[in-house]
Protein backbone atom coordinates (compact mmCIF):
# COMPACT_ATOMS: atom_id res chain seq x y z
CA UNK A 1 0.00 0.00 0.00
CA UNK A 2 2.80 2.41 0.96
CA UNK A 3 4.57 1.78 -2.38
CA UNK A 4 1.38 2.50 -4.34
CA UNK A 5 0.95 5.78 -2.48
CA UNK A 6 4.51 6.88 -3.40
CA UNK A 7 3.96 5.97 -7.05
CA UNK A 8 0.73 7.98 -7.10
CA UNK A 9 2.46 10.97 -5.47
CA UNK A 10 5.35 10.88 -7.96
CA UNK A 11 2.99 10.46 -10.88
CA UNK A 12 0.91 13.40 -9.65
CA UNK A 13 4.04 15.54 -9.29
CA UNK A 14 5.21 14.67 -12.83
CA UNK A 15 1.76 15.42 -14.21
CA UNK A 16 1.72 18.77 -12.38
CA UNK A 17 5.14 19.68 -13.85
CA UNK A 18 3.94 18.78 -17.36
CA UNK A 19 0.75 20.84 -17.00
CA UNK A 20 2.62 23.88 -15.64
CA UNK A 21 5.21 23.61 -18.43
CA UNK A 22 2.47 23.53 -21.05
CA UNK A 23 0.80 26.59 -19.51
CA UNK A 24 4.09 28.51 -19.49
CA UNK A 25 4.83 27.49 -23.08
CA UNK A 26 1.33 28.47 -24.24
CA UNK A 27 1.81 31.94 -22.75
CA UNK A 28 5.17 32.26 -24.51
CA UNK A 29 3.58 31.41 -27.87
CA UNK A 30 1.05 34.21 -27.41
CA UNK A 31 3.69 36.91 -27.83
CA UNK A 32 4.40 38.25 -31.31
CA UNK A 33 7.60 36.94 -32.92
CA UNK A 34 9.22 38.65 -35.91
CA UNK A 35 11.25 36.49 -38.29
CA UNK A 36 13.05 38.09 -41.27
CA UNK A 37 14.20 36.21 -44.37
CA UNK A 38 16.89 36.66 -45.52
CA UNK A 39 18.80 38.06 -42.53
CA UNK A 40 21.44 39.65 -44.79
CA UNK A 41 21.64 40.61 -48.45
CA UNK A 42 24.44 41.22 -50.96
CA UNK A 43 23.49 43.24 -54.04
CA UNK A 44 26.72 42.10 -55.70
CA UNK A 45 28.20 44.41 -58.34
CA UNK A 46 26.10 47.52 -58.93
CA UNK A 47 26.68 49.84 -61.89
CA UNK A 48 27.35 53.34 -60.54
CA UNK A 49 24.33 55.71 -60.62
CA UNK A 50 21.84 52.82 -60.88
CA UNK A 51 19.06 51.94 -58.43
CA UNK A 52 18.71 48.36 -57.20
CA UNK A 53 15.85 46.80 -55.26
CA UNK A 54 15.34 43.68 -53.18
CA UNK A 55 12.62 42.39 -50.87
CA UNK A 56 12.75 40.87 -47.41
CA UNK A 57 9.89 38.86 -45.94
CA UNK A 58 8.87 39.40 -42.34
CA UNK A 59 6.65 36.75 -40.74
CA UNK A 60 4.85 36.75 -37.42
CA UNK A 61 5.65 33.33 -35.95
CA UNK A 62 4.09 34.24 -32.59
CA UNK A 63 0.57 34.06 -31.24
CA UNK A 64 -0.30 37.78 -30.95
CA UNK A 65 -0.51 40.66 -33.43
CA UNK A 66 2.95 41.80 -34.62
CA UNK A 67 3.23 45.55 -35.12
CA UNK A 68 5.95 46.99 -37.34
CA UNK A 69 6.45 50.28 -35.55
CA UNK A 70 9.24 51.79 -37.61
CA UNK A 71 11.63 50.92 -40.43
CA UNK A 72 14.68 52.95 -41.39
CA UNK A 73 18.01 52.68 -43.17
CA UNK A 74 21.48 53.72 -42.07
CA UNK A 75 21.74 56.32 -44.83
CA UNK A 76 19.60 58.40 -47.17
CA UNK A 77 20.74 56.37 -50.19
CA UNK A 78 18.62 53.42 -49.01
CA UNK A 79 14.82 53.48 -48.83
CA UNK A 80 12.80 50.94 -46.84
CA UNK A 81 9.02 50.37 -47.08
CA UNK A 82 6.92 47.54 -45.58
CA UNK A 83 3.73 46.56 -47.44
CA UNK A 84 1.85 46.19 -44.13
CA UNK A 85 2.46 47.40 -40.58
CA UNK A 86 0.46 44.77 -38.68
CA UNK A 87 0.67 41.00 -39.05
CA UNK A 88 -1.66 38.44 -37.54
CA UNK A 89 -0.13 35.20 -36.23
CA UNK A 90 1.28 33.23 -39.17
CA UNK A 91 0.95 36.19 -41.56
CA UNK A 92 3.83 37.59 -43.67
CA UNK A 93 4.54 40.75 -45.63
CA UNK A 94 7.30 42.07 -47.85
CA UNK A 95 9.67 44.90 -47.02
CA UNK A 96 10.94 46.67 -50.12
CA UNK A 97 14.54 47.90 -49.94
CA UNK A 98 15.93 50.22 -52.62
CA UNK A 99 19.56 51.35 -52.84
CA UNK A 100 20.53 54.35 -55.01
CA UNK A 101 24.20 54.14 -56.01
CA UNK A 102 24.40 57.69 -57.35
CA UNK A 103 27.71 59.24 -56.23
CA UNK A 104 28.86 56.00 -54.59
CA UNK A 105 31.82 53.80 -55.48
CA UNK A 106 33.47 50.69 -54.11
CA UNK A 107 32.25 48.44 -51.31
CA UNK A 108 29.03 49.54 -49.62
CA UNK A 109 27.84 48.43 -46.18
CA UNK A 110 24.39 49.61 -45.13
CA UNK A 111 21.89 48.49 -42.51
CA UNK A 112 18.12 48.44 -42.43
CA UNK A 113 16.42 48.49 -39.03
CA UNK A 114 12.99 47.10 -38.27
CA UNK A 115 11.39 48.03 -34.95
CA UNK A 116 8.50 45.82 -33.81
CA UNK A 117 6.58 44.89 -30.69
CA UNK A 118 8.38 41.51 -30.51
CA UNK A 119 9.46 41.45 -26.84
CA UNK A 120 12.40 39.13 -27.55
CA UNK A 121 13.80 41.06 -30.54
CA UNK A 122 12.31 44.55 -30.74
CA UNK A 123 14.84 45.98 -33.22
CA UNK A 124 16.11 43.77 -36.01
CA UNK A 125 19.19 44.92 -37.93
CA UNK A 126 19.68 43.56 -41.44
CA UNK A 127 23.04 44.21 -43.12
CA UNK A 128 23.19 45.06 -46.83
CA UNK A 129 26.35 44.95 -48.91
CA UNK A 130 27.27 45.67 -52.49
CA UNK A 131 30.10 46.83 -54.71
CA UNK A 132 29.49 49.92 -56.82
CA UNK A 133 31.51 49.83 -60.03
CA UNK A 134 32.04 52.67 -62.48
CA UNK A 135 30.18 52.67 -65.77
CA UNK A 136 32.12 51.64 -68.83
CA UNK A 137 32.68 54.77 -70.90
CA UNK A 138 31.78 54.43 -74.54
CA UNK A 139 34.05 56.17 -77.05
Amino acid sequence: MQLDKKIIQRSSFILLVIVLSNIAFAQFEKEPKAVIVPMTYDFGDIIQDSVVTTYFVITNEGGELLKIKKVWASCGCTAVMPEKNELKPGESTKIKVTFDSKGKSGNQNKTINIETNDPENSTIKVPLTGNVIKKESSI
